[in-house]
């Protein structure tokens, strides 16, 4: 909602400035009249015409689906949004005045109550651009029931004795329970939930967490260090994605995910400095490919069926066989180990391995 106001930047001040006007100027005659305090009814009618103007000034945002209301995110979650905080902010002060000006606490509840609800389902159902969200009516419902409990503290200060009457209290709970039922029977018939941002949301939540497993994959892959890393994502058809990572000056690996699988993993500058011939003895090139192994595929029933052999840059290639849990044919992992003793390359044929343990 107040992003949504932003964006109307240009026309929100003019617009606040009329409405203030011409909202004051009625609350003062009305209060004088009445022989309410002037300068309150006057405060309480501009606070209310900054509520209006901030939330029903038409606007670019909205999903641009008419008949749609956001459901937001479960329980107080929706706290943790910048504008959601703004949005009870904004309720405060015409609340709090309210029940100074009128003395009339739940009644003045039921009706900010009642305003948060029908500014929402108005969004939810015309086309001013704006997007209706139960985040935000949670939010400005929370900014209303703030300002009445200062309210309610500020007139037992003054008066020293409970603001609240039986009277009021029934009133209120009458209005309360007609008000409800007229925008819950309203909200049914005429707004479709949505849940785009819990799946934001969500999204959010599983971007970060695949960053941070993929940051930690690097760095057990190449080593310590930061290096800026450039992340490829292709959809596959069984819903999975495969997530091909480019690490800068140092190489790139292939991930299954959500399964953390590694496919493929390449380090060309991980053979050592430049005239770098030293051999490796087998067996050491054969321990270094298990402990790789036994890393990135814990689950792997291994074994090597060649020992290892040596290619043009001197590097040992070791190949293992092995049959995943869910494959109805074995598959081929190939491990090339630099002569400094690196596992420098990963390829796997065939069969894809079970999950491996998370970095």
């Amino acid at each position: 909602m107040i992003e949504a106001a932003v964006g109307a930047l240009p026309g929100l001040l003019p617009a606040f400035l009329v409405l203030a006007a011409v909202l004051g100027v009625g609350a003062a005659a009305v209060g004088r009249a009445r022989g309410a305090p002037v300068a309150l009814s006057v405060l309480c009618a501009v606070a209310f015409a900054g509520v209006l103007v901030v939330t029903m000034l038409p606007g670019g945002g909205g999903s641009g689906q008419g008949g749609s209301c956001d459901v937001g995110l479960p329980g107080w979650a929706f706290l943790g949004s910048e504008s959601a905080r703004l949005n009870v902010a904004l309720f405060v002060p015409p609340s709090l005045l309210a029940v100074l000006l009128f003395r009339r606490p739940v009644t003045v509840l039921a009706g900010c109550l009642f305003l948060t609800g029908g500014i929402e389902l108005l969004q939810g159902t015309t086309e001013l651009g704006r997007a209706c969200s139960y985040d935000d009516l949670k939010a400005n419902a929370l900014g209303g029931c703030l300002g009445v409990l200062l309210g309610v503290v500020g007139l037992w200060a003054a008066r020293r004795r409970c603001p609240l009457t039986r009277r009021d209290a029934l009133r209120g709970a009458a209005a309360a329970a007609l008000g409800g039922s007229l925008l819950v029977g309203a909200f049914a018939v005429a707004v479709e939930p949505s849940d785009d941002e819990a799946r934001a949301q969500a999204r959010r939540v599983e971007s970060g967490r695949q960053e941070t497993w993929l940051d930690g994959a690097a760095t057990d892959l190449f080593g310590g260090g930061n290096s800026a890393m450039a992340v490829r994502r292709k959809r596959l058809p069984d819903g999975g994605w495969r997530l091909t990572v480019e690490v800068e000056r140092r190489g790139s690996f292939v991930v299954r995910w959500p399964e953390r699988r590694l496919e493929r993993f390449a380090w060309p500058a991980g053979d050592g400095p430049a005239g770098d011939t030293g051999a490796l003895p087998a067996a050491q090139a054969r321990a270094a490919g298990d402990r790789f192994l036994r890393k990135w595929f814990p689950q792997v029933a291994a074994e090597a069926t060649s020992l290892p052999s040596q290619d043009e840059r001197r590097r040992h290639v070791l190949r293992y066989r092995y049959t995943a849990p869910d494959a109805a044919e074995p598959g081929t992992l190939e491990v090339r180990v630099s002569p400094t003793g690196r596992v420098v390359e990963l390829t796997t044929h065939g069969a894809p391995g079970p999950e491996p343990d998370p970095a």
